[in-house]
């Protein structure tokens, strides 16, 4: 097995043909002054062709798509892995960010899918880049819309007492003044939307049907309600 990367010769920008054994399995850190030669040595050498030799292993179709990466200026390297880079620019991070999309693998992974998937032998289904996106209606999860998480109610928090009535504080969260704060509408206006399928909130949280509390927690299609802050005293 080998234990190290091995590169002879390294001359990219500012070095100077010198030679350097990089042991595998191990947090290498790089030191030196402005100018040494450090990035020529991490990203133009050593994940260059780490990249090249990755793009080399898959057929030339699917690497139309893909960045072209030369060869390093060097006189030999033996021992380099398929790698990636994580690059010291400032990252743009969002609720759909993972280790994949700011490293780059995952374009390589969602191209790798669709070219060597298999698919079964009933399905009418084309296999794409677009069906491995989290960020396409074809790829992502119904149930999260490709976000990995979902927000949910917990109403055993939510509910103070299921004995009392909505109006009299069943919800923790209640105001003196009727202001339910999770949902951000008074309790006139909860009653009526209670009331356009055929309940209200002078009932026993207890007592509702499970459709009902469905209602009062997620809301409804039958009516639209003014939304907004309200006043919380």
């Amino acid at each position: 097995m080998i234990k190290y990367i091995k590169i002879t010769g390294a001359r990219e920008h500012n070095l100077k043909g010198f030679d350097l054994s990089i042991p595998h399995n191990k947090l290498i850190v790089v030191t030196g002054v402005s100018g040494s030669g450090k990035s020529s040595l991490a990203y133009d050498i050593v994940f260059r062709e780490g990249q090249r030799r990755y793009l080399e292993s898959i057929n030339a179709y699917a690497r139309q798509f893909m960045d072209r990466a030369g060869r390093p200026a060097v006189d030999n390297i033996t021992g380099i892995r398929p790698a990636i880079a994580v690059s010291q620019n400032s990252l743009h991070r969002s609720s759909r960010s993972t280790v994949g999309t700011l490293t780059g693998v995952y374009d390589y992974l969602r191209l790798l899918f669709a070219r060597y998937g298999v698919k079964s032998a009933d399905s009418e289904i084309e296999l794409k880049r677009s069906l491995f996106s989290f960020n396409s209606k074809f790829g992502a999860c119904e149930y999260c819309r490709g976000l990995g998480v979902v927000d949910e109610i917990d109403a055993d928090i939510l509910i103070k007492d299921e004995k009392l009535t909505i109006r009299e504080g069943a919800f923790e969260m209640t105001t003196p003044s009727g202001y339910i704060v999770y949902s951000q509408v008074t309790m006139d206006v909860l009653n009526t939307v209670c009331q356009a399928h055929g309940f209200n909130v002078d009932i026993p949280w207890q007592e509702l049907s499970e459709a009902e509390k469905l209602i009062v927690l997620y809301g409804s299609e039958k009516i639209k309600v003014p939304f907004g802050k309200h006043t919380l005293e």
